[in-house]
């Protein structure tokens, strides 16, 4: 076991705090925690269900959708209570914190997706970039086993990072073909979710599957029902 392992976790289980505590010092809405509840357990069990799929998983496309949509705090926490749920089934270790990190990560990607694009991310921009983000967390579980289990802090790192190519690459695949099959239906769904008042569901205008990802208007007659 590396010298580096327990720093590096320290550093881990700091950051994932620091994003819980912004998470909850935003002050959530009753709507808000429950959309970040069902989220994060949607995302869990999807993990879960794409188990015998090798590193092809719809959890990091959820998250990004809950960032994009809900903003960079609630983002992180989809993703960072995704992993620990999860890894009741899969496991709890000194990898749970890394995960909950690369993940949460991964809603702050959607956030700055989201408000780089004013809400307006086409369907191949949204798709990329949640291939991205799968790399973006490769990445960070790769360093994380670096740090974690190799004997020196320089050995075996361009071997891990080798050796983990393939699986990283399907994960970044995967999440490229479930984004363009449901990633803009997706945000529909959630946005009507997170408007919806009074047990009525805010009418949005219907979504053209190859535009963007825009937020749909209101009419006043649709809002009326």
């Amino acid at each position: 076991m590396s010298g580096w392992v327990l720093p590096a976790l320290g550093v881990a289980c700091g950051a994932v705090l620091l994003g819980l505590r912004w998470y909850e010092r935003s002050r959530p809405s009753p709507r808000v925690l429950a959309l970040v509840a069902t989220l994060a357990a949607l995302a869990a069990i999807g993990r879960v269900a794409f188990a015998p799929l090798p590193n092809v998983k719809p959890t990091t496309d959820i998250v990004l959708v809950a960032g994009f949509v809900l903003g960079p705090a609630p983002g992180f926490a989809v993703g960072a209570f995704a992993a620990l749920t999860s890894n009741v089934l899969f496991g709890q270790g000194p990898w749970t914190p890394w995960q909950m990190l690369a993940w949460g990560l991964c809603g702050l990607i959607g956030a700055g997706l989201g408000a780089a694009t004013r809400g307006r991310a086409g369907r191949w921009t949204l798709a990329l970039t949640c291939a991205a983000a799968g790399l973006l967390f490769g990445l960070v579980m790769n360093l994380s086993t670096w740090l974690t289990f190799s004997g020196e802090p320089s050995d075996g790192l361009l071997l891990l990072l080798g050796t983990a190519l393939p699986y990283d690459l399907a994960h970044a695949a995967g999440n490229l073909v479930l984004a363009l099959l449901f990633g803009p239906a997706a945000i529909v769904a959630l946005r009507r979710s997170a408007r919806r008042r009074d047990g009525r569901f805010v009418a949005a205008d219907a979504f053209d599957a190859e535009a963007s990802c825009a937020p749909p208007s209101v009419s006043p007659a649709g809002a009326a029902r």
